[in-house]
């Protein structure tokens, strides 16, 4: 038996715990006792009992927990790519731009009041390679983190992470620059596997590695956005550890995230006018 109640779904096994992990075969709130890790994602203790039998009743909890959102997102980002493709403009008119001005004489970017860049940004791709890369990274990470925190809460994280690193390249890169890609989003998911994992007790060091290796990339090689990538990163791990850390008491969660995007927000504000102040606008 589950109830949802004030705080959050309780561990089907154990009512006195709640959860924000559950089983990917029967998609019950399971605690970190009851869950087994899987192929993909975890899985509850009686269902690895079952030792895989296969039933109509499971079949339709795994059609359940397909990972929708990371497939939407991948669908979503290819498509705008192609269109990229047939229209370029659709490059400069989405693409993150601090402040800058059109050869005709008209001001683009943040500062100019279209801050829908700061979210954008991450549909848009340089080449077959980068969006290539990025896509891959999010179906090797996004499957996983959607079980394990949930369909809504992996969307929070990956919208919070694109936003922590569109901000950060904001705030530290020229206004000039035009900056693209989904990898400040893919560096915050980075961050939420840290989380899950230290919080079920599992290894991160393989996690660091592969983060440490990136960003050495990111420095040495010329025209990689690395302060969007540790932008992403911190965004996505403190998104996740207030889910984690905060079920039991959903208002924290709540009011946690209102803290990040205050802060966001109030960064953002103060890049822009900086910018136009600059530009005498």
């Amino acid at each position: 038996m589950t109830s949802e109640g004030d705080q959050g779904p309780v561990c089907a096994r154990h009512a006195d715990r709640h959860t924000f992990l559950s089983c990917v075969r029967c998609g019950r709130p399971a605690c970190t006792e009851c869950l087994i890790p899987a192929s993909v994602g975890f899985q509850c203790v009686d269902c690895v009992k079952a030792n895989s039998a296969v039933t109509p009743q499971i079949r339709r909890a795994q059609r359940a927990t397909k990972p929708v959102v990371t497939l939407s997102i991948i669908a979503l980002t290819v498509l705008v790519y192609l269109l990229q493709q047939a229209d370029p403009t659709i490059f400069y008119r989405f693409s993150l731009v601090g402040l800058a001005q059109h050869p005709l004489g008209t001001w683009i970017g943040v500062a100019n009041g279209e801050w829908y860049r700061l979210l954008t940004v991450a549909l848009l791709h340089a080449s077959w390679l980068h969006i290539g890369f990025n896509m891959y990274a999010l179906w090797i990470l996004g499957p996983s983190i959607e079980f394990a925190f949930g369909r809504s809460r992996f969307l929070t994280i990956y919208i919070a992470s694109l936003i922590g690193g569109s901000t950060a390249s904001l705030l530290f890169n020229s206004p000039l620059v035009v900056a693209v890609g989904a990898s400040g989003a893919i560096f915050g998911l980075f961050g939420a596997t840290i989380v899950a994992n230290k919080r079920l007790g599992r290894p991160v060091n393989s996690v660091y590695a592969v983060i440490g290796i990136n960003l050495i990339f990111g420095f040495m090689v010329p025209n990689v956005d690395w302060h969007a990538h540790l932008g992403g990163l911190a965004l996505g791990a403190a998104t996740s550890a207030v889910m984690v850390y905060g079920v039991r008491r959903p208002f924290l969660i709540w009011l946690a995230l209102f803290g990040e995007a205050a802060i966001l927000l109030l960064l953002v504000v103060v890049r822009v006018a900086a910018l136009r102040a600059a530009a005498g606008l």
